[in-house]
């Protein structure tokens, strides 16, 4: 008797753009989609909190910005030049809503392909992407969250890029591995993106694992106990001085730039650098006074990062990686600024893309874990993907035995007799659950079952409308009407943290963990499906 051995499928390190595109708020990697038949490609910043293609939408560049605005949006996708493109509706973005970002998306299915074409990047067929206009999200995203997407109900939800890929076998598990990049070191260091495993080259030995925060739509949460700064440049150089020292939950999200924390860090900040607060863009600017000093001190900040039994990991940044220039749509003209936020409640505290930049992230989620890590940056890199397997070892989308290369190879015979054994096991197993489970269960009687549950422009700002609901047109008028908010019911008493949202009475905004859904488990809460942009209940 022969049995059919396959090779665990190779993480796959997905091509960037080679291009430093310009979101308003700093030069970023970015990485490259061909969307639709004849494909069109789309420059975009990976999103770890989104679960969708974003792409920007004809409207997205009205007159007023430039001939130029397409290219420095990162390219348009016009979905009705696509013969494969398949129309959804007009919906809510939602995403970024507790942090006040807001817009709609002309969503539909099309293929979607990962690098330019001939780089050995997956393609996959009939995919979520959204057209968008709104300058929030100034850049389209590829978002490797592995939700699915519901779209008016929560009965036909839409697969995710990264769990097709796992379902089809193009992946070993629903992982990834991601940095930002750094557009300082050396001649500017790209992002790196690894689905189903993670790249060794970019991060060093120590790292922090920590478990998934319960509520699926923030599950990369880390507790930041303290923040100090050393001086590092010329006589400047110093010992360590305090900016922080108290314990909040951050969320991880590379969608956004910025350092969003509590207003009384943002002012130990402003004063230890004399940065200046624009009341009308919301950032901390530097001048050229601020900007003398900052470079002279040339110092470096130290986040301390901790999970719940007490283990910490130090991620160092150096002034660069803060040193950032905003420009349209943020402000009319280049600015230096510092990416600190104000964060006005504690669901808002965020460690942003600029955080990414030196620190790499790997995340499991079918081990529901993920690792923080210090970025390394020697003078070359000599990629090396490590996959990582799911709980079992097999991929469950396919029947057939796995195996994988490791630094040791285990004997023949050991595999054969550990395959025997494990089969005489699972039916010893499975005769007494039999015995002393099953049968007994028939003689009770059956219950049912319980399932737990800010742009300163002369123009308007542009926006896809709902004017036509049935068609689900586009156009570039302003968006006449509010959302709705569901705020999320209940949440596991095993959660490491307890977010207060105390901004329902001072902001209309939306849970963004409302429209989704616990992956392959029982659901932590009910969440509504999202609506159609104008559909009257």
């Amino acid at each position: 008797m022969t049995s059919t051995v396959q090779s665990v499928p190779a993480p796959m390190s997905i091509s960037t753009s080679q291009a430093w595109d310009d979101d308003g708020a700093g030069s970023w990697s970015t990485f490259i989609l061909e969307i639709g038949t004849p494909a069109q490609p789309a420059r975009v910043l990976i999103s770890t909190a989104s679960n969708e293609v974003w792409v920007v939408a004809p409207e997205g560049c009205p007159s007023a910005y430039g001939s130029d605005c397409a290219n420095q949006r990162g390219l348009e996708f016009t979905s009705n030049k696509s013969s494969t493109w398949s129309s959804i509706g007009l919906f809510e973005l939602n995403l970024e809503t507790n942090l006040n970002y807001s817009g709609n998306g002309d969503y539909g299915h099309d293929n979607v392909s990962l690098g330019y074409p001939g780089s050995g990047g997956p393609s996959l067929p009939s995919m979520n992407v959204a057209g968008i206009a709104t300058t929030d999200f100034w850049i389209g995203h590829f978002g490797i969250d592995p939700e699915p997407s519901n779209f008016t109900t929560l009965n036909d939800p839409q697969p995710s890029y990264l769990d097709t890929l796992y379902k089809k076998s193009m992946i070993p598990s629903i992982s990834w591995g991601y940095t930002a990049g750094a557009s300082y070191r050396y001649n500017k260091v790209p992002g790196s993106l690894t689905l189903g495993g993670y790249d060794t080259s970019r991060f060093g030995q120590s790292n922090l694992t920590l478990d998934f925060y319960p509520d699926v739509a923030r599950r990369l949460i880390v507790d930041l106990t303290s923040i100090t700064y050393t001086p590092t440049g010329g006589l400047s150089v110093g010992s360590a001085s305090t900016l922080m020292l108290q314990t909040i939950p951050m969320f991880i999200d590379s969608t956004v730039p910025y350092l969003y924390l509590p207003q009384v860090v943002c002012d130990q900040f402003e004063s230890a650098f004399q940065l200046q607060y624009d009341d009308m863009s919301e950032l901390y600017t530097i001048n050229g006074t601020a900007q003398k000093i900052l470079t002279t001190m040339n110092p470096s900040f130290t986040f301390t990062l901790a999970d719940t039994t007490g283990q910490t990991l130090t991620i160092t940044l150096p002034f660069l990686a803060f040193n950032l220039t905003a420009s349209f749509p943020l402000v009319q003209s280049e600015t230096n600024y510092f990416p600190l936020k104000r964060a006005t409640n504690n669901t808002q505290y965020t460690l942003g893309r600029a955080f990414l930049q030196e620190a790499y992230i790997i995340a499991d989620y079918q081990r529901s874990r993920f690792s923080i890590s210090q970025c390394l940056w020697p003078a070359s890199f000599t990629e090396n993907l490590v996959a990582i397997l799911p709980p079992d070892g097999l991929n469950s989308s396919t029947n057939t035995t796995t195996t994988t290369t490791a630094n040791k190879s285990a004997p023949t015979g050991a595999i054969v007799g550990g395959v025997i054994g494990g089969v005489v096991v699972i039916i010893i197993f499975i005769f007494v659950g039999y015995l002393f489970v099953y049968k007994p269960a028939q003689r009770r009687k059956k219950s049912p079952s319980t399932l737990e549950g800010a742009t300163d422009t002369t123009e308007p700002k542009p926006e896809l409308d709902a004017t036509n609901q049935d068609t689900a047109k586009l156009t570039s008028n302003e968006l006449d009407g509010d959302g709705f908010y569901s705020p999320v019911s209940h949440i596991q008493e095993t959660c490491t943290h307890q977010l207060e949202d105390t901004s329902r009475g001072e902001h209309k905004i939306e849970s963004p963990g409302e429209f989704r859904s616990e992956l392959n488990s029982t659901p932590i809460y009910e969440m509504a499906a999202r609506e159609l942009v104008g559909n009257e209940s």
